[in-house]
């Protein structure tokens, strides 16, 4: 156990000597800023109000920290499914592209050791990206409308508007960044699983974003509702019943269970086609 958490922690330092690991980071920094800065102008946060005053509220009070950070993490979770696709498609595929495996591999270590540990880093790094964009988004919509109000969350196309006040607001927001972060990991073990493949770290990334994009597409299609049981993005977006009044937790477990038997399956491949190259040649 002793040598796992050595290799995995050598593992970690790699990933964080890479410099497009911390792209993701500086991004969302900066869109988070630009976002603010046209949610605080006159026709957008006025857009906003209105939508508050027509649910019978108080736009004062609901035109919040927590709901304005909930908007932006609404516009930013496509751009944090890249990063993390950009991340995961890297870590096996650059280091066949540049050579290292075969040395790495030359030590005691099996190969689905090695996966196994690149994998867990992956899904840590998802986790770790979801919860720097979470919670600096509520910090930069603190700092800009101050701590405290509550929080108005819908699900258009169930046309659903949920709202919370203070203490509940902010459980339900932490809950939410859990469900997001589980969420996410089901797209680092993609990228993961095309990384495994013999082929360019770019085109990992690119084909995982592509697929993600595809089925999200098709996930928003409402003529193939019969069709979403089959779509990886219907499973990925569980973590918004994490902000019903009624919570419905049979129906999370169960999407998330599945989500992680995706997750496992996706490895599972990626080790079977890993297992099966000639990293000699």
């Amino acid at each position: 156990m002793r040598l796992f958490f050595t290799q995995w922690g050598a593992e970690v330092r790699k990933m964080l000597e890479r410099k497009r690991t911390y792209i993701g980071f500086g991004a969302f920094v900066v869109m988070e800023l630009v976002i603010y800065w046209l949610l605080q102008g006159k026709t957008v946060g006025t857009m906003i109000r209105r939508g508050i005053v027509r649910q019978g509220e108080s736009a004062e009070y609901y035109y919040s920290a927590y709901t304005l950070g909930m908007i932006v993490l609404a516009l930013s979770l496509l751009l944090a499914a890249v990063f993390i696709a950009l991340v995961a498609g890297d870590v096996v595929a650059k280091e066949s592209e540049d050579g290292n495996l075969r040395m790495v591999l030359a030590r005691p270590i099996s190969r689905l050791r090695l996966l196994f540990i690149k994998f867990l880093s992956c899904a840590v790094f998802s986790v770790v990206l979801v919860q720097f964009l979470v919670w600096s988004v509520l910090l930069t919509g603190i700092a800009l409308r101050g701590f405290g109000g509550g929080m108005i969350f819908g699900i258009p196309e169930d046309n659903v508007v949920m709202m919370y006040d203070g203490p509940e607001a902010l459980q339900r927001y932490a809950m939410g960044s859990v469900g997001i972060a589980m969420s996410m990991v089901g797209v680092g073990s993609l990228a993961f699983m095309l990384s495994c493949f013999r082929i360019k770290p770019v085109a990992a990334t690119i084909s995982a974003v592509a697929y993600l994009l595809v089925d999200w597409i098709l996930y928003q299609t409402r003529l193939l509702d019969d069709y979403r049981p089959w779509m990886l993005t219907h499973y990925m977006s569980t973590w918004r019943f994490l902000f019903l009044e009624n919570i419905p937790w049979v129906r999370i477990v169960r999407n998330y269970s599945i989500l992680c038997g995706a997750s496992f399956s996706l490895f599972v491949v990626g080790a079977a086609v890993f297992e099966s190259r000639d990293l000699k040649s």
